[in-house]
């Protein structure tokens, strides 16, 4: 047994020593390795790398990596494994006896005698064994070592890593791996990047620097990447799913790329390595959320009246009515029709509270019991409801018995939701002399309800040429019969539809109809093209469009009131104004067309769609009347109607003053809420315009005097200022008074102390209105109603406080509200002003004008049709034209780019 824990004491010696013969073994044959290994680490780690140019560094470590294969296969060459002999030997080297090898031998000639010797000879030998110590090959590591680097290297590696810290792997990574691409010019590859953000959200373009993280963006966001190199770069997107989008060549000799953001992404831009990195977070993009402020009820000219309220984070792009049949037709139970709501100013405004008149007396369920749900749609095509609301839809009342029957023909074929019936193949259309029934006989294939409508058609048009006075209708409904006995699907029997309603209105309202509907449609086009910023072209193109159909209009009313009677009309034959200028057609109506040219040119969308719909309203309440004997239809407050001047009651001369006062504020209170706008678009905001006269100047003074008993007004039904002249305090003779010096809206100062000083001027409107006690109603004794004058100034308040905090989303709303007031207040005092006329002047004359308004010049003031001066749409001329020259001119790109912009916002 102790001989057996010998020989096993042994093997560990003998095998620890081949250890250390090995390791002395690789030393020799890679000891450069070594030495290379831990120079580069120690470099790597303490940075040296990072400090070398992007080419030496690139140069180097292949050098480095080369040198370091070269030497590692030189030492395989010339390594040779140490064996156990040779690891015997080195262990008994030391010792006289040689253990281990003398115990290998055998006795040449055994004996009896000789066996006791033998015997004590092994136990001397294993006795020396335990005495044996294992080599320690010093000096042969001095020969290999004499600086001792195989314990200062690893020492210093290991410091410059502790110096390091977690950019010690980095660091190492680098140097591994440098910029190759900087030995052919990709380390100076330059990627501009920028983002844009979806158009409806109104976010300006985000400038990226390479490197940027966790950028946060509008879901649908674009961006692009633009860089020049030899060849095409590689776009790398990695998010939800990754992307990959391509670089594309430029005509500039640039490479350029673009991709949506639908995600939390990370983009790489890859050209010999990476050249760029950025990543993105999306931000969340809410429905918007709409509803009903009132439940819908009946409007002007069978109009459905809805007011409405609705939000979106980033802003709305459309609200639209959908209409639902409360009993649907078995064949279509989910049939929904959309209807545009027109959105006030422009489209983006995040919240918007407004009032709106549709006429959907057109549609084709007008008339039946339907239910309504408002929708609000985003810029990302996001959707959100409002409850849904029971309702009848109004229908147009037609009178005329053909029309009503024209009207009923044509709401059976809209109304009828199933398609035509498929025919089979006709076999029989193949052979000689056949005849393609089928082609012929479309009737039959046709809905109930075309069918119906075929048969009322032919009911009407039997034997039409003895009855139908009017030949063009009664070509009208055999070409509509013809056009449904024709069809081959729904869409061309549902063409007849634009034919039919023609038709009915000529019956029932005559030839005028047709202008009607023109102009509409050119407002319509002219309305969309404003509020989408239409090319400048195109906005030409259609205000040219809008100027003839009104100017058709109004020859087509002229000469429907000719026809029933009317012995003279308002405006000389060559089409210019009268001697007053109030004739249609006449000098006033084309200075609002001139002036919506101007607002259109100049880029003004806000004022030019506000007169756009003034100017329609008015022509839409167009009425030309028989004047009574010795008048021409035509006077002023103060006027009979031969223009001599006559006295006026002083309660009348008192509301005509109260409601110019009111004009001139609720000018201003316009203006002051374009500037508004404006300073929310970034936009510097106009000087507000002339300032109104003081209230309660001294009588005989300032703009009392210079009233002269009249309201100022322009003939088109504007119970506004002429232009030029409002706001002076101009007496008799044209002349400033002393009187209005200081006491109107100062020019300057913030917008918030100008909203104070509209409220000031309202206060002491509503101060002089009440100087009588007793109160009363609106334009009763010249007093205005003080509830309606608290409600404007709350809501000026509102918006002053709104400026000054900042909010000019809040305080365009609070604007609008105390506009909106104002116009009905004036409209108010309009009627009661008619009403004192009326009952004073009896049944001397006609009341209204050719052009639909009060002889008293105080009707129909309505909203205002506010015209700028000439003279500021003069000056937006001369800047547009300005920015225009300088874009032309300009050779930094920069500028160039800073001009477009703003021709664009133009």
């Amino acid at each position: 047994m102790a001989y057996d824990g010998s020989l096993t004491e042994i093997a560990a010696k003998v095998a620890a020593t081949k250890r250390r013969l090995t390791l002395l073994a690789l030393g020799h044959a890679f000891w450069p390795v070594f030495v290379l290994v831990m120079l580069f680490l120690a470099a790597a780690l303490s940075g040296g790398f990072d400090r070398l140019d992007k080419i030496t560094a690139a140069l180097i470590t292949p050098l480095i990596i080369a040198g370091g294969g070269s030497l590692v296969w030189r030492g395989m060459k010339f390594y040779a494994e140490p064996g156990e002999a040779e690891a015997a030997r080195l262990l008994e080297a030391p010792s006289e006896l040689r253990p281990l090898s003398s115990l290998k031998d055998r006795p040449a000639h055994p004996s009896a005698a000789a066996a006791g010797l033998w015997e004590a000879h092994r136990t001397r030998l294993l006795a020396e064994l335990k005495n044996l110590r294992l080599p320690s090959f010093g000096a042969q590591w001095k020969t290999l070592d004499p600086y001792l680097l195989r314990g200062l290297l690893p020492a210093a590696v290991i410091g410059f890593a502790v110096l390091a810290g977690g950019d010690g792997p980095g660091r190492v990574w680098r140097a591994l791996f440098p910029d190759y691409g900087a030995l052919v010019g990709a380390d100076k590859m330059v990627v501009e990047a920028w983002v844009t953000p979806p158009e409806h959200t109104g976010r300006p373009p985000i400038f990226l620097k390479p490197g940027t993280e966790n950028v946060r963006v509008p879901m649908g966001s674009e961006v692009t990447l633009r860089t020049e190199a030899r060849s095409a770069p590689k776009l790398v997107m990695r998010g939800a799913r990754d992307k990959a989008a391509k670089f594309v060549e430029t005509p500039d000799g640039a490479w350029e790329a673009k991709a949506k953001i639908s995600g939390d992404t990370r983009v790489s831009v890859r050209w010999w390595g990476e050249r760029a990195r950025y990543g993105f977070q999306v931000l969340p993009d809410a429905a918007p959320v709409i509803e009903f402020v009132a439940p819908p009820e009946p409007g002007s000219q069978d109009r459905v009246k809805i007011a409405w309220k609705a939000s979106d984070d980033y802003g709305l792009a459309a609200v639209e009515l959908a209409v639902r049949l409360q009993t649907p037709h078995p064949a279509a139970p989910g049939a929904e029709d959309r209807v545009p709501v027109p959105l006030p100013g422009t489209a983006g405004v995040k919240e918007l509270d407004a009032k709106n008149e549709l006429d959907l007396s057109r549609h084709r369920w007008a008339g039946l019991p339907v239910e309504i749900q408002l929708v609000a749609v985003d810029g990302a095509g996001q959707e959100g409801r409002s409850e849904s609301i029971s309702y009848t839809l109004p229908e147009k009342l037609f009178l005329d018995p053909l029309a009503r029957a024209a009207q009923e023909a044509r709401v059976t074929v809209l109304r009828e939701p199933r398609g035509y019936a498929e025919f089979g193949k006709n076999e029989q259309a193949l052979q000689d002399g056949a005849v393609n029934t089928p082609a012929t006989g479309r009737l039959s294939a046709a809905p109930e309800g075309v069918r119906q409508a075929v048969l009322m058609l032919e009911s009407m048009t039997y034997k039409g040429e003895m009855f139908i006075d009017d030949l063009g209708v009664f070509m009208g409904l055999q070409m509509a019969e013809s056009t449904l006995v024709a069809a081959w699907n729904k869409a061309e029997a549902d063409a007849v539809e634009p034919l039919l309603w023609a038709i009915a209105l000529k019956l029932e309202f005559g030839s005028a109809a047709d202008a009607a509907r023109r102009l509409e449609a050119a407002r319509a086009a002219l309305e969309r093209a404003l509020r989408d910023g239409a090319p400048e072209e195109e906005i030409r193109r259609l205000m040219e469009a809008f100027r003839d159909a009104a100017n058709e209009y109004l020859a087509a009313k002229m000469a429907e009131a000719i026809a029933n009677g009317l012995e003279e009309p308002p405006s000389t034959e060559d089409g210019e104004a009268a001697a007053d200028g109030q004739g249609p057609g006449g000098q006033d109506f084309e200075d609002m067309l001139n002036a919506l040219q101007d607002l259109t040119e100049t880029g003004a969308s806000d004022q030019a769609r506000q007169l756009l719909s003034d100017i329609t309203n008015m022509l839409e309440n167009l009425e030309f009347q028989k004047g009574g004997e010795g008048q021409q239809g035509q006077g002023m407050p103060g006027q009979q109607a031969g223009g001599e001047e006559s006295d006026v009651p002083p309660e009348e001369q008192e509301l005509t003053d109260a409601m110019r006062r009111l004009s001139e504020l609720l000018r201003e209170q316009r203006q002051l809420n374009d500037d508004t706008l404006a300073q929310q678009r970034g936009e510097e905001p106009g000087q507000p315009g002339g300032a109104p006269p003081p209230f309660g100047s001294p009588e005989g003074e300032g703009a009392d005097e210079g009233a002269g008993g009249q309201q100022e007004g322009d003939g088109m039904g504007r119970g506004e200022e002429n232009p030029g002249q409002a706001g002076t305090g101009a007496g008799s003779e044209g002349e400033p008074q002393d009187g209005d010096q200081g006491g109107g809206l100062q020019r300057g100062g913030t917008l918030a102390e100008r909203q104070a000083q509209l409220g000031d001027l309202l206060d002491r409107l509503a101060e002089q209105s009440g100087q009588d006690e007793g109160g009363g109603q609106a334009g009763e004794d010249g007093q205005i109603d003080p509830d309606a004058l608290s409600a404007i100034r709350d809501a000026q308040r509102r918006a002053e406080q709104a400026l000054e905090t900042g909010n000019e989303g809040r305080a365009i709303l609070e604007q609008e509200r105390a506009t909106q007031l104002m116009s009905e207040l004036s409209r108010e005092l309009a009627g009661e002003l008619d009403s004192l006329q009326s009952q004073r002047m009896g049944e001397q004359g006609a009341t209204s004008d050719p052009m639909g308004r009060s002889l008293m010049g105080a009707g129909n003031d309505g909203e205002g049709v506010n015209i700028p001066e000439e003279a500021e749409r003069q000056r937006a001329k001369d800047i547009l034209d300005e920015l225009r020259r300088r874009y032309n001119e300009a050779e930094n790109e920069e500028e160039r780019e800073y001009l477009r912009r703003l021709l664009d916002r133009f």
